[in-house]
This record gives structure tokens, sequence and C-alpha cells, in this order.
């Protein structure tokens, strides 16, 4: 069974705090075992899988160029010049889905200190954890239809709020009965660009500082405070929330290397199908394959039956219609007349082909065999006549082109062929 351990990572891991709270969970992402302790205490897993705390990341947008996401960093770092603090040199982006922002709106952008993420990826290296996926806490939590929401950690001082898909930010809160002043901003800026939630879910931790309780009181406060609804909506716990749709912040530099056979799982059924219809057109091949075998021995069959009853003084059939071509023709001449292999019925079928195509320069023939030179405008039109007097009926023989005056000498050795 494929188990995957999950670790919540908060800022002070593993300087100030070694320890931190962890879920393990299956393949279909059903909790079997958690609890917090220290790596040495973490339990087995084939795969581990990082959330980070919301203070971590910064979620931004900007306008990027078309392509930007597969263009060097530093075009996104030009772009986040005016949201970045500190040098963004020492950043580390990953730029989101700007379908989900809808069409000429800004594409988001995670962003994390890139000293922080090699610090962190080395300790879990060092502990061989390393894991497969790195996710935002913001991306995780809880997104009502047309509203935003706002979970509040453990003590009720500090917190995030997802105002999209993603898009959200981390704040201390000073006082639960007036709303963090980031979300009075974004809240603000909603309005001035119309896009204003319906309402505001705020999601409480079961452990509760004395005095800071999220309750019936603090919503009122912050829905008067905010001018529209605000309502309490339960429990909030990082580890019953899945993850799958969550960005990977491990991409770039910090992407993981590809495990051998990774990528083979997805491309299965593709293969089972090709492998299914190569199977069908062969047996479907070979099918036809002993059909066409068949008619070809009855035709051949009915060919020296017909042969047979026409000249059943043959002693030996080996070729029906080339040895019929040449009975019937010797019967004509015993009769005076021409044969399909003499020189003016082969004349006469090779002059309607040719049908004023180049000059004729020479001609002989011999033992059923006529040979013509013919002076064309060049080779194309020398392969362009072979195959119109094949088309007549004629086995046709190229034997040579060379230079003639204005063009090319074109000789043709031709029999009589059915």
């Amino acid at each position: 069974m494929s188990l995957s351990l999950r670790l919540f990572i908060t800022a002070d891991w593993p300087g100030r705090d070694a320890a931190c709270e962890w879920t393990l969970v299956n393949a279909q992402g059903t909790p079997l075992q958690r609890g917090r302790s220290e790596p040495r205490h973490w339990p087995a897993a084939e795969h581990c899988e990082l959330i980070l705390s919301a203070d971590q990341c910064l979620s931004l947008k900007a306008q990027l160029p078309k392509g930007a996401r597969s263009r060097p960093a530093e075009v996104i770092a030009y772009a986040l010049e005016d949201q970045l603090i500190g040098e963004a040199d020492g950043e580390h982006f990953v730029v989101g889905d700007s379908d989900s922002a809808g069409e000429g709106q800004p594409t988001p952008i995670w962003v994390i200190a890139r000293s922080r993420f090699r610090a962190l990826l080395a300790a879990l290296r060092t502990l061989e954890r390393m894991p497969q996926r790195v996710v935002s806490e913001i991306q995780i939590a809880p997104l009502p239809a047309n509203g935003w929401s706002v979970c509040l950690h453990p003590d009720n001082t500090s917190g995030l709020m997802r105002l999209g898909a993603e898009e959200g930010y981390a704040f201390d809160l000073g006082d639960a009965r007036q709303p963090p002043l980031e979300l009075q901003l974004a809240l603000q800026a909603a309005r001035n660009s119309d896009s204003a939630p319906q309402s505001i879910a705020v999601y409480s931790s079961r452990s509760k500082t004395a005095g800071l309780e999220f309750d019936a009181a603090a919503a009122a406060a912050w829905q008067a405070a905010l001018g529209l609804p605000v309502h309490a909506a339960g429990d909030y716990a990082w580890r019953d929330l899945p993850t799958a749709d969550a960005r990977n912040l491990l991409s770039g530099e910090f992407a993981p290397p590809r495990q051998p056979n990774s990528g083979w799982d997805s491309l299965k059924p593709a293969l089972a199908i090709g492998l299914l219809t190569l199977t069908i057109y062969a047996l479907f091949s070979l099918g036809e394959w002993f059909w066409l075998d068949r008619q070809s021995e009855q035709l051949r069959q009915r060919m020296t039956d017909i042969f047979r009853s026409a000249y059943p003084q043959a002693q030996a059939i080996v070729n029906p219609p080339l040895q019929m071509q040449r009975l019937n023709d010797q019967l004509r001449r015993e009769r005076g007349q021409l044969g399909s292999t003499d020189f003016l019925p082969l004349l006469a079928v090779a002059s309607e082909a040719l049908g004023g195509q180049g000059k004729l320069r020479s001609i002989a023939y011999e033992d059923g065999r006529l040979e013509l030179g013919v002076l064309l405008a060049n080779a194309a039109d020398a392969e362009r006549l072979r195959g119109v007097l094949a088309g007549r009926g004629l086995a046709v023989t190229l034997r040579d082109t060379h230079p003639g005056n204005g063009g090319v000498v074109a000789v043709f050795a031709l029999r009589g062929s059915l």
C-alpha cells in the first residue's frame, strides 16, 4: 500500500523547533495516523509532501508577457519589482494558472525566499525525506463559492485568508473583535475593481485561547466593520483538507529529479489502447491476406480450366494467360493475321501512346521486341512517357537516356504484355 507523509512546516522548523505536525495518508488521501514529533519519530512512507505555513509564501499578481511561464526568472522578477521589498534575485517564483484569472487579468505568482527553500530541502535531504510536493497552506484553505475565507490558527492571534484559487495572505490578529487590516485593505481593493465577495466565512481552530474565541459577537463586530455578511463556518484543521489541487512549489531549480519509470502510469491506458489496436490490425491484415490468397488461387484455377477447355491438346500448363496469348498469336499467323507481339501491332500501340510527345529518332524490332529512340525535353518527360506506355498494356524498359539535340534521347524497349 502506497503511503504518503504530509508535514506541516512552520517558519521555526527546523531551527527553533525540530518537531512538526504530521499526518500519514494512504493512496486515496484517507488519514491513517497523525501526530506531532521530531523527525526520528516520523512514520515510514514512500512519499513525502510539505505544507508550508502561510507566512512563508507570498501570493502576488502581475501582468506577464505572453509565454513568460517558460521564460527566465528575470522576466517575472521585473514584473513584480514594485511589489517586492527585497532583491528579486533572492526569491523563488512559481507562476500560477493565468486561465483561472480570466482574459487580460494579472497572472498569480507564488514567491518564497530562495535561501529558505534551499535550507528546508537540505535539512530534509539529510533526513532522507525529500518531498515530491511542496504546497502553501493558503491554497489548501477552504474557498466558499462567491466568497472569501478566513482561517484562524490555534492561538487565534494569527491566520490566513483565501481570496481565490491562487490568491491569499497571512496576517496577525491583535484583537479577535476586529477584522485584520490585511482583510480590510483587500476588501477595499476588491470593491474598487467591482469584484468584492458576497460573504466571508471564518474558520477557527479547536484549540482556543480564553478571551479570543471567534464567536457570534466577534462575527457581528467583523460584519459591522466590513459591511458584508460574516459568519463562523466551523473548525479549521489543515490535516482535514485535500492538497491535490494545490500548486506544487517544486519547480525550476528545485524540481525533483525524475524517478525511474515515472510517467509510465499515465501512459499505460494509451499504450494498452495502442497495443489492442495493433493486435486487431494484425489479425485483420492476416485474415485479409488469407482471403486474398484464396481468391488468387481460385482465379488461377479458373484460368487453368478455361485454358484446358480452349486448348485440350496442351500438355503442360505453367502460365495460362501467357500460353493462351502465344497460342492465339500462333493461330492468327497460321491464318495470315498479325499477332499481338508482331511489329505493326506493337508500333500501333506505341504510336498511340506517344500522341505527339517528342520526336522519333530510331526504331528497331527483333523477336517480339520493339525498340524506340525518342527525343524529349528532359529525363522527367522520359519517365512520364514510360508510365503512359505501361498504361497501354506494354512491358516497358527504359534502357538509356543520353543528351540529344535540344533535349535527351530516351531509348525504350517494348514487348506485348497482358
